[in-house]
């Protein structure tokens, strides 16, 4: 019942600009089976990381992104970026369909970063990674708990979750 694409699919993230630096490769499975995942460049900036990881979230790369992201919270756990770094970690998660592995980001985000501005996303893709492991009902009062946690959510935001619940059947 929940298998549209809106129930797995990240958030369409913004245009990269021309300074950004570009994607390289998309992650490739080798002759094993194993998935190949793309160099990150090495930095030591925290902005640079999170700048490549997101790079390659925009790009479809969710193996390589979700390596960067998690380099960069393990590295920089008190960066400004923290929270966003874990919103995106979790996206990564989705993209490559590990709903579990992404429902825990989302849910340890949410708690760790309840103010983050990131935050009333962050319990919609939990919502969303509960609909992938088949877990409507939870899905349902995660959906039901963004309006009452976060009341002044973007109309974007509402239509969302609007949109969330019907594919999930709520």
């Amino acid at each position: 019942a929940c298998t549209g694409p809106q129930a797995s699919a990240p958030v369409q993230a913004p245009a990269a600009t021309a300074s950004a630096p570009s994607a390289e490769t998309p992650a490739k499975k080798n002759k094993s089976g194993d998935t190949q995942v793309a160099a990150l460049p090495s930095t030591n900036d925290p902005d640079e990381l999170y700048r490549n990881s997101y790079q390659f979230i925009l790009s479809g790369d969710y193996p390589t992104a979700e390596q960067g992201f998690r380099d960069h919270i393990s590295r920089f756990p008190k960066d400004a970026k923290a929270a966003d770094a874990h919103y995106w970690l979790g996206e990564s998660l989705l993209g490559e369909q590990k709903y579990r592995d992404a429902a825990e980001v989302f849910l340890a985000a949410s708690k760790e970063y309840p103010k983050a501005k990131k935050a009333p996303d962050m319990l919609l893709k939990l919502g969303v990674s509960l609909v992938g492991l088949k877990q409507n009902d939870v899905a349902c009062a995660t959906f039901n708990e963004i309006g009452k946690r976060y009341p002044d959510v973007s109309a974007t935001l509402k239509e969302r979750i609007k949109q969330e619940k019907a594919l999930a059947a709520c």
